[in-house]
């Protein structure tokens, strides 16, 4: 039967902790009854070697070969590369050996290959740019100049000359001027049927060098390269040039045309062609015209 009274205490009064037993002991619980008692099996005991403690291992050091390879490989390399840029510009196997000169007809070619200065020079190092500026700063023929090099040892000079293309006279001076009204000191030759434009320039241009005019020159050059004269039947004997009126062309059996500048070109030659035959078909008795001014436009004035 179950005792309801157990867990009556008194007021005031504190818990047993030990209810059943003695005090200090842990209870046991009660044996099943009509079952045996469950006993522990007895434990036996040897004799033997005391087990000895084990001491603990430091970790075993791990050495990183891959990264070690990689950074041994890219020092070799490196070492490799600067050895072989440093025998490269030093060794003789990369030097400018030889120098040829192409295109030039006036100019001596050993003066060209002194000029260019790079005998001797590394391949690897040379400046084009510098060599050409050199060639054509010491030789005044020469016009451009083109170098390119020619593994292993050779530099090849393309030269092109600067080209007369008439004559320009002033003050008892022929000087030799190109196509673009340049005064040249050395050149190829002007051809044998150039031209001359005579300058008559006054006493005060001469003290202040003020000599020759591009602007001429390049229209007496497109002059006789469009015919004008020829397909007018006219033949240009000469070609003035004074500072205050521009070019005067004078012409065999013809007036002479006063051009002045080359502004309006076609318009000029437009007129000059309209007043040559105008004065084909006039009158045997019609008054004589020595000059045709071209200079105000439409107001072509005859003299």
């Amino acid at each position: 039967m179950r005792n309801f009274l157990r867990n009556l205490r008194l007021p005031g009064s504190k818990p047993n902790p030990y209810p059943r037993g003695r005090v200090g002991a842990p209870s046991r619980p009660a044996p099943t009854r009509g079952l045996p008692a469950r006993r522990e099996p007895a434990r036996a005991w040897s004799l033997g070697p005391a087990e000895r403690p084990r001491t603990r291992q430091a970790p075993a050091l791990q050495i990183p070969w891959r990264r070690i390879g990689f950074v041994s490989g890219g020092v070799l390399v490196a070492g490799l590369l600067t050895y072989g840029t440093a025998w490269l510009l030093t060794s003789d196997a990369l030097r400018v050996r030889q120098v040829d000169v192409v295109g030039a007809q006036v100019v001596d070619p050993a003066a060209v290959a002194a000029a260019s200065g790079v005998g001797n020079d590394s391949m690897l190092t040379l400046n084009l740019a510098e060599v050409e500026t050199a060639i054509a700063a010491t030789l005044p023929a020469v016009k451009s100049v083109t170098v390119t090099r020619e593994w292993p040892q050779g530099v090849r000079v393309e030269v092109i000359e600067h080209q007369a293309w008439g004559y320009w006279q002033v003050a008892g001076q022929l000087l030799v001027v190109d196509v673009e009204g340049h005064v040249l000191e050395a050149s190829r030759p002007a051809p044998a049927d150039a031209p001359t434009i005579v300058e008559v320039a006054a006493p005060r241009d001469l003290r202040e060098g003020t000599v020759g005019d591009p602007d001429t020159v390049k229209m007496v050059a497109r002059l006789l390269a469009d015919g004008v004269f020829e397909r007018n039947g006219v033949r240009a004997t000469g070609f003035i040039f004074k500072r205050d009126r521009g070019l005067t062309v004078l012409a065999d059996g013809a007036p002479a045309a006063v051009f002045g500048d080359s502004s309006n070109y076609e318009f000029k030659v437009q007129a000059l062609e309209a007043v040559l035959s105008q004065l084909r078909t006039s009158d045997a008795g019609s008054p004589q015209v020595a000059e045709i001014d071209l200079r105000f436009g439409r107001n072509v004035v005859m003299r």
